[in-house]
């Protein structure tokens, strides 16, 4: 890559981390190109140029969000320093401020039928989250943590029940308190189910 191609990604690069910030505080309707332009100091030409419409800067700032958090997300759980619990307990937490910091309808939008961000979720979900979930739910397994007579299926179900009752249920995410109980509670139960006791068989 020469000059002229790095400067250019640079530049993409700090246009879509601009629109995702403004896009996920003030809501997709309520941000318009000229103001992204503004705040990545831009002309709207270039932002036109690179990526076409709005739709599409939208879908690549979300792309790169995500594989940006998949790359967090990777080094934390190949980091050996840390305990399983202590890796789910990360995870779980992220998940909540996001639904704490992000805009309701920027929420919304994330979570709609538009067919490419829904295409882009499901692939994305399939090729990347679920094999690196898995992953993390093996190393319970050999921490002793996570039941080996657990299957994987049994599991994804859990864990998608978790991220519908995110989906459906905001009202949960209304302040930094209510987060914290929520994020406390669900570890609980992810933990040590409904009886709130430690297996110490």
């Amino acid at each position: 890559m020469n000059g002229f191609e790095r400067r250019t990604e640079l530049k993409k690069k700090k246009i879509l981390n601009t629109a995702f910030e403004l896009f996920s505080k003030y809501g997709v309707q309520k941000v318009s190109i000229q103001e992204i332009a503004k705040s990545a100091q831009v002309s709207q030409v270039t932002i036109y140029n690179y990526f076409g419409s709005k739709d599409q800067l939208l879908l690549e700032a979300i792309k790169s969000y995500g594989f940006e958090r998949l790359k967090t997300f990777q080094e934390l759980i190949d980091d050996s320093s840390l305990t399983f619990e202590e890796k789910i307990r990360h995870i779980i937490t992220s998940k909540t401020t996001d639904m704490l910091d992000f805009d309701l309808d920027f929420v919304q939008t994330l979570m709609s039928n538009q067919p490419e961000i829904k295409e882009f979720a499901n692939e994305f979900a399939q090729n990347h989250s679920i094999p690196l979930f898995m992953k993390l739910i093996e190393q319970g397994k050999e921490e002793g943590v996570v039941s080996p007579s657990l299957s994987a299926n049994m599991i994804m179900f859990y864990i998608n029940m978790y991220n519908q009752t995110m989906r459906n249920n905001r009202e949960f995410f209304q302040d930094k308190p209510s987060t914290q109980q929520f994020t406390e509670e669900m570890l609980q139960l992810f933990f040590y189910g409904i009886s709130g006791k430690q297996n110490k068989e």
